[in-house]
């Protein structure tokens, strides 16, 4: 993992979501799916900019208190402000907003747990911020590597004061 660029950011977005409990290893089985879900609504209910759009994960709980097989975590992706659409089966609607540090790192497959670990103990804990108490997320730049071998591009957000 190559050191990444930190900066700090305000995030103001509406996303559409669909959540999973369970392990992240059960999250990561079923996130393909999850995505095509949340694609095939936002084409149905023209929510789609190929530009603009961005895909992510919410991460809801704590790993280290809640256990694995309540853990919430969601597929999201933003749509556009001025949008009018109805929440529909799985998908709902919420809103985004606050300041984050951003961390923008290069990642392969096995390299996300240890990006989040630089977040939160190397550069949370020495910037002098204080965590902000709503969830995490990533924000996908490039689509995500498949396979320990490839890299791209994914953004750590992290909620501060």
């Amino acid at each position: 993992m190559h050191e990444p660029t930190i900066t700090i950011t305000d995030f103001n977005e509406r996303v559409i979501y669909t959540r999973f409990r369970g392990s992240y290893a059960a999250f990561r089985r079923k996130a393909r799916d999850m995505l095509n879900e949340l694609l095939e609504f936002a084409n149905l209910h023209d929510l789609l900019d190929p530009k603009a759009s961005k895909v992510m994960t919410l991460y809801h709980d704590n790993p280290h208190i809640t256990g694995s097989d309540n853990l919430r975590t969601s597929m999201a992706m933003t749509i556009p402000r001025d949008s009018t659409v109805r929440e529909s089966g799985s998908i709902t609607i919420m809103e985004i907003k606050g300041t984050y540090g951003v961390g923008h790192f290069e990642l392969s497959a096995g390299e996300y747990s240890q990006a989040w670990d630089h977040m939160y103990h190397e550069w949370l804990f020495k910037s002098g911020r204080k965590a902000r108490d709503t969830f995490p997320f990533e924000l996908y730049v490039t689509e995500p590597p498949k396979s320990r071998t490839v890299t791209s591009l994914t953004d750590l957000y992290i909620p501060i004061e």
